[in-house]
C-alpha cells in the first residue's frame, strides 16, 4: 500500500479497481482494513480508495489534530490522486468527515453513503458511553474499556463469530491511549449541522436499529438537512450493519451507487 503525502502528512492508502473513485472513510479507532468486504464487492464497478486516517493506522499520528484536518485530508487526497467528482462513503467518524467533504465541495461529490451517522456531538460516541457507564468501569483498563465499548457497539442479533473477527481486527494494531485521546479530541464540540443544507450529492444516511453510539434520531436528524436524501434502518444492527447484516448492507449501498 503506498504512503501518499497530503495537506502536509503521510496518509496510508489502498487503491484497487477501475472507474469512478470510491473515497472509502473509516470511524475511530479503526484503519483501511475495515473496508475489505467493500473493496471487493465494488471494486470491479470503482477505483476504490481506503486510506488510514490521520492519527490511525500507518498514516501519521499527529499529538494533537481536529475533524477539519481530516476533513482537509480526504479533499487533500483526491486532489493529490487528480480526481475530479467522486463519490464518499463514511461510517461513524468518516460519515463525520465524508459530510464535511460534501458541504465543502458540492459540485465535487456525486454519491454519499453516511453509515450510522450523526452530524454533531460534544464528544466523540464512544466517550460519551463511557461516562454513562463511568462507575461500572471505574477500575477498568484502558483496554478493558475499549472492548467494553466494542461489544456494546454491536446489536442482539450479532453471532460471536462476527463480534470475534471484528475485535481481531480492531484489537491487532490497535491506538494507545494517548492516541485515542488525541483522536476523541478531534471530535469535541463539532457541529456540521450548518454546513450541511450545500450537500448537493445524492445520499443515503444507513442506521441500525440497535446502535447506541449513534442511535437511529442522529441518522434522521442527519438526512433531514440533506435536501436529495433518502433514509434507511437495519433492522437487525447495531453499529456496524456492514457485519451485522452483511448481506443486505452491501445489496443496499450497491443498489444506492448504481442508480446515479
Amino acid at each position: 500500500m503506498p504512503i501518499i503525502h497530503a495537506n502536509g502528512i503521510d496518509l496510508n492508502v489502498s487503491i484497487e479497481g477501475e472507474g469512478p473513485p470510491l473515497l472509502l472513510l473509516h470511524g475511530l479507532g479503526d484503519r483501511l482494513q475495515r473496508w475489505e468486504e467493500e473493496v471487493r464487492h465494488f471494486s470491479p464497478f470503482f477505483t476504490t480508495v481506503a486510506f488510514d486516517a490521520r492519527g490511525h493506522g500507518a498514516s501519521t499520528r499527529p499529538a494533537r489534530y481536529t475533524l477539519q484536518d481530516h476533513i482537509d485530508d480526504a479533499i487533500a487526497l483526491a486532489d493529490t490522486l487528480g480526481y475530479g467528482e467522486i463519490n464518499v462513503i463514511g461510517t461513524s467518524m468518516g460519515s463525520y468527515v465524508a459530510q464535511g467533504v460534501a458541504a465543502a465541495q458540492p459540485e465535487r461529490v456525486r454519491s454519499l453513503a453516511l453509515i450510522v451517522a450523526k452530524s454533531h456531538g460534544t464528544t466523540s460516541s464512544s466517550a460519551r458511553l463511557l461516562a454513562e457507564h463511568a462507575d461500572e468501569l471505574a477500575n477498568k483498563t484502558f483496554e478493558e474499556k475499549q472492548r467494553f465499548l466494542h461489544a456494546r457497539a454491536f446489536g442482539p442479533y450479532a453471532s460471536a463469530e462476527v463480534k470475534q473477527a471484528a475485535a481481531e481486527r480492531v484489537f491487532s494494531a490497535p491506538l494507545s491511549e494517548t492516541e485515542m485521546a488525541a483522536a476523541v479530541g478531534a471530535l469535541t464540540n463539532f457541529d456540521l449541522r450548518p454546513r450541511l443544507p450545500a450537500i448537493k450529492a445524492h445520499t443515503l444516511v444507513m442506521s441500525g436499529k440497535h446502535d447506541v453510539l449513534n442511535p437511529v434520531q442522529d441518522g434522521r436528524d442527519c438526512a433531514d438537512r440533506i435536501t436529495d436524501s433518502e433514509f434507511i434502518v437495519m433492522q437487525r444492527s447495531g453499529h456496524y450493519p456492514n457485519l451485522e447484516e452483511a448481506e443486505l448492507y452491501l445489496t443496499v449501498l450497491g443498489e444506492f451507487l448504481s442508480a446515479w
